[in-house]
């Protein structure tokens, strides 16, 4: 019916009639790109596309706050670094003296050493031309050794003139007056003795983690009642530029002399890591006071060695510390001054030594080489920006193209992201615009999922009140057609059915009865679903399954051994195990070819599979009476179960089953091959070999042999204490003794 403008209610539905603008769209060159989206459903229902875009964004929103987004977004810039690489250190001007074991192992004093150590470092620096020597060791305490120790420190700080010490601010909540909750700060300076031996003000420490716990950033200046204090690579910019260094403290910048510092939303520099733990040139503490005046430990026990100024070795001579930048900190680990960062070590360990975190902050003003990030806000603009590009590009292109379209995008980003950080030092939001890709693509095809859901459910109502649940499911998935008929496949059937259920019957009321039928078909039927197998129909107490329709399996046969194996022969039942009443189960398995499909009437069908070959697998349970065991397979199904070198099997012999006139192999399912101990393996080797020496006639051997396993049927074969097939072909050993066979016999046992 056309409306009253002569357009079809297509044409008024989407806002474009073809002779109207969309038609005028595609007469112009540029524009017929558009023309896709112009005709897209997504514009044809305007508001869901703006409401399905709002939940995604609002879902998106939720997922860039969180710490575990922001914390993975981390991660993604320290995979960054790695892809970088190392940047070579060895030239760098930036020296590390360690306090290391080797050093604590050597100096003939326990750590705290004495403070006239110190002094000696900085004498020997200093004689060796160090131009700027900076402590990562806070000298809060008194010398333990002798108050007069502090003094030749001090003193020796005063007249070296380019040493820097560490200071830092301890916080904590205060509860004050009334209600209100003040933060204390506390300053904690090195003793006041070297504090004013020093020309320079002390550098902050402030070690802060991010939500991993890895230290990415770096602190710039602290203020404490009304006095600037900077941090440590900030405080040594005079003692490295070699001039008066102006600071000032911008919004987005922080200056140092001509060096633009860019800064984070929290007022911190990113640390640009040059490698990992030891990129840096270490020297341990003492190789630098090993002089003539100083005796090691070594020294006292063996010879002199003096590694500072010995005239063919000594570091005084080799001027690896002229016109150094050396940093003092400890790398012994009970110190505990180790912490996580971004770069992994030699041993894929992300630690470091925090004298060389700051090393790589000081290497990172001194090259000018700074680090940038977006602020919060320019990172979530972005994210819903791309949420916005990938909800149209993969509603354009659905199915398969939308997602290839997904992961272009993606990995798209990805390649800009790693450009941006290599060529500019940028770092770009990368995980929150995954997932705004992953949404943006879950968004635009939400309205066709949510669409073919009520299809689905319109079938599902249409057939659920006269077809099985697990078929349904497979109609709704069109992975098999509802119609009669049917497919010869190979396939594997099990049959269960309960040993002396008419027994156990008798002994309960009919409601605890069906409670407890209730509670072994649930359990039965779980471990066939757990196992790949398609429950077809519960007969009394019995359970007919089959395994490879109508998904297939790679080995069906195995499916249903292991269906078998895991279901176990005793059903483990608190409320029958207070009644003392033991609900055994046996299995009958057989693989080959079946006809599977629907089979019934037009009015009422049911999937499930039919044939001679199923027949066997009923007559395999059956014969477990027969053998006093619990589990038998079929010849066929033992081979290609066996493929998987899972199970053990014990041949049973010749069995000419009911309604076959040719006798069938069958063999006993015994149990998993994993565990299985080395008797169980021995019993069923002389089991087999006796029953070659019955069908050899040898019956005397055979009856040696079926003795030796007749004691370890039931506690190593599984099968019954009294009847079991042992026994079985013990009384036949004496049949066939006393009474020799003729010519035509085969060994055959009638089932």
């Amino acid at each position: 019916m056309n409306s009253v403008n002569g357009s079809t209610n297509k044409e008024r539905d989407t806002g474009f009639a073809e002779s109207g603008n969309g038609r005028i769209i595609e007469q112009i060159p540029f524009l017929s790109f558009f023309t896709p989206i112009v005709r897209s459903s997504a514009l044809k229902n305007f508001g869901s596309t703006i409401l399905t875009i709002l939940v995604t964004g609002v879902i998106l929103i939720a997922f860039f706050i969180s710490p575990p987004i922001q914390s993975g977004d981390l991660d993604m810039r320290d995979i960054l670094f790695q892809i970088r690489g190392e940047i070579d250190m060895s030239e760098s001007d930036i020296v590390i003296v360690e306090m290391s074991q080797q050093a604590d192992a050597e100096i003939p004093y326990k750590y705290p050493w004495p403070s006239y150590i110190y002094a000696k470092l900085i004498e020997n620096l200093n004689l060796a031309g160090a131009r700027a020597i900076a402590f990562d060791v806070l000298f809060d305490q008194a010398d333990l050794y002798d108050a007069r120790n502090d003094s030749i420190f001090a003193e020796a700080v005063r007249e070296a003139g380019n040493v820097v010490l560490i200071g830092g601010f301890r916080r904590q909540a205060d509860i004050r007056a009334g209600s209100y909750l003040i933060e204390n700060v506390t300053p904690v300076f090195p003793r006041g003795e070297l504090l004013n031996a020093t020309p320079w003000n002390i550098g902050i420490v402030d070690m802060r983690r991010d939500l991993d716990g890895t230290i990415r950033t770096y602190p710039l200046q602290a203020n404490h009642q009304g006095q600037a204090y900077y941090s440590l690579a900030l405080q040594m910019m005079p003692l490295v530029l070699g001039e008066d260094v102006e600071y000032v403290n911008e919004v987005r910048h922080y200056n140092i002399a001509d060096r633009r510092l860019p800064k984070t939303e929290q007022g911190r520099m990113l640390i640009n890591y040059y490698g990992g733990y030891r990129t840096f040139n270490y020297i341990s503490l003492e190789s630098v006071i090993d002089d003539e005046d100083f005796e090691t430990v070594t020294e006292k026990l063996a010879f002199e060695v003096n590694e500072f100024d010995h005239p063919d070795y000594g570091l005084l001579h080799q001027d690896v510390l002229r016109d150094k930048i050396v940093l003092v900190g400890a790398t012994m680990p009970e110190l505990q001054d180790f912490h996580q960062v971004p770069f992994p070590n030699s041993t894929g360990e992300k630690t470091m030594a925090g004298v060389e975190i700051h090393a790589h902050a000081l290497q990172t003003i001194i090259d000018g080489n700074f680090l940038r990030e977006l602020t919060v806000l320019q990172n979530l603009l972005i994210a819903i920006l791309i949420l916005v590009v990938s909800y149209y590009v993969t509603y354009l292109y659905v199915g398969w193209g939308g997602l290839i379209a997904a992961m272009l995008i993606g990995s798209g980003w990805s390649i800009l992201a790693l450009f941006m950080f290599l060529q500019f030092n940028t770092f770009l939001p990368i995980l929150p615009v995954y997932l705004a890709v992953l949404l943006g693509y879950t968004g635009s095809t939400m309205q066709n999922v949510i669409f073919e859901v009520q299809e689905k459910k319109k079938i599902k109502n249409m057939f659920s009140s006269y077809v099985s649940p697990e078929l349904v499911e497979k109609m709704v998935a069109d992975e098999i057609e509802y119609k009669l008929g049917g497919s010869v496949e190979n396939l594997t059937v099990l049959f269960t059915d309960i040993e002396d259920f008419s027994g156990i019957s008798e002994a309960l009321r009919p409601e605890e009865l069906v409670s407890m039928m209730n509670r072994y078909l649930e359990d039965i039927t779980g471990v066939v679903n757990e196992c790949q197998g398609t429950l077809d129909k519960y007969i009394g107490d019995a359970v007919m399954a089959f395994y490879g329709a109508p998904v297939a399996s790679k080995n069906h046969a195995a499916d249903a051994c292991r269906s078998a194996l895991k279901s176990g022969v005793i059903w483990n039942d608190p409320i029958m195990q207070e009644r003392s009443i033991r609900i055994r189960t046996r299995f009958g398995i057989n693989t080959g070819e079946m006809l599977v499909g629907n089979m019934g009437s037009q009015q009422r069908f049911n999937y499930t599979v039919m044939g001679d070959q199923v027949n066997i697998g009923a007559r395999c349970e059956s014969a477990c009476k027969l053998f006093g065991v619990y589990a038998i397979v079929s010849e066929s199904c033992k081979q290609a179960a066996q493929e998987t070198g899972e199970f053990l099997f014990r041949e049973l012999g010749r069995v000419r089953v009911k309604g076959k006139k040719e006798p069938l192999r069958l063999y006993q399912l015994v149990c998993f091959a994993e565990g299985a101990s080395e008797e169980t393996t021995m019993m069923i080797t002389i089991f087999e070999n006796a029953l070659e020496q019955f069908y050899s006639r040898n019956f005397k051997e055979a009856l040696s042999g079926f003795k030796v396993t007749a004691e370890f049927e039931e506690s190593q074969l599984f099968a019954g204490r009294e009847k079991n097939p042992s026994a079985l072909y013990i009384q036949k050993c004496w049949e066939m003794i006393k009474n020799q066979p003729d010519e035509k016999w085969k060994g055959v046992v009638e089932g």
